[in-house]
């Protein structure tokens, strides 16, 4: 199976409540490139053979594997095991809230023997809502101050854009994108409101993201890109417009990205 670089791929969180089998068919005729599979959510997504079967019978690689925020030993395994069994080469691990002390634990301990037995797996950090680019007074999560994932944790940051403050996303990690695109492993591409509800659809909200992407582009980012949306209980229910949706994030991606104009549908015709 091809392994295409900056791949836009659909995380399973876009879609709760639907088979496993129907994410990934949804994703293929959306045009997506592959998935972002969230094991914690799906039952059968800690199934490595299943999983392993649904990607080559829909030819939709799984370029991530995605933990919960209460990671532990037996959950990090199996997270390799869906590695090993799909050739994901990335590990995301959700951020613990702030007082989940037995998670944050695990993670500190044993991220540093995890990345030396597995040195082909980008272990990486989601950064939570609220997240800085330096400091935070009072988290709600770990792991919000996203310098400290890289130098502190030596981690990969998976980087949620609708997570990070307004200021610190315009101000300073757009204009520096190019310091901070060689320790980001994906990229959540979803917009805000200016009241933090996060996870919208990436265009007509609050956060630049048509100037983002350019300038990642330019950044020589290689690093896969994943849509994850918060549709609402009557957009899930509505398969052919949900459909028409993350067609029109593909060609948004497409045009601000890829920057591709030939073969790509205006916006208007999806």
């Amino acid at each position: 199976m091809q392994i295409k670089q900056n791949p836009l791929i659909l995380s399973t969180d876009t879609l709760p409540n639907y088979w496993l089998d129907l994410i990934f068919s949804i994703a293929k005729s959306t045009w997506f490139d592959g998935i972002d599979l969230a094991m914690r959510k799906w039952f059968d997504a800690r199934d490595e053979e299943y999983v392993q079967k649904l990607s080559l019978d829909h030819k939709m690689p799984v370029y991530i594997i995605q933990t919960s925020t209460k990671l532990n030993q037996k959950e990090l395994d199996k997270a390799l095991d869906l590695c090993q069994s799909t050739n994901a080469d990335t590990i995301c691990i959700n951020s613990p809230k702030i007082t989940d002390f037995k998670a944050y634990d695990f993670i500190t301990d044993n991220l540093k023997n995890y990345k030396e037995d597995n040195k082909d797996i980008n272990f990486s950090i989601i950064n939570p809502k609220d997240s800085k680019l330096f400091a935070l007074p009072i988290p709600e999560y770990r792991f919000s101050n996203i310098i400290d994932i890289v130098k502190k944790y030596d981690a990969y940051v998976w980087l949620d854009v609708s997570n990070i403050d307004m200021d610190s996303f315009e101000n300073e990690f757009t204009r520096k994108i190019d310091d901070y695109a060689p320790y980001i492993s994906v990229v959540y591409l979803s917009d805000k409101t200016k009241d933090w509800k996060s996870h919208l659809v990436p265009w007509d909200w609050t956060l630049d993201l048509k100037t983002f992407l350019k300038r990642l582009r330019k950044s020589w980012y290689s690093r896969p890109i994943s849509v994850k949306i918060d549709f609402k209980p009557t957009e899930l229910a509505n398969k052919e417009k949900l459909r028409r949706q993350l067609k029109k994030a593909r060609v948004y991606y497409d045009k601000y990205f890829l920057e591709i104009s030939d073969n790509s549908q205006d916006d208007e015709d999806i």
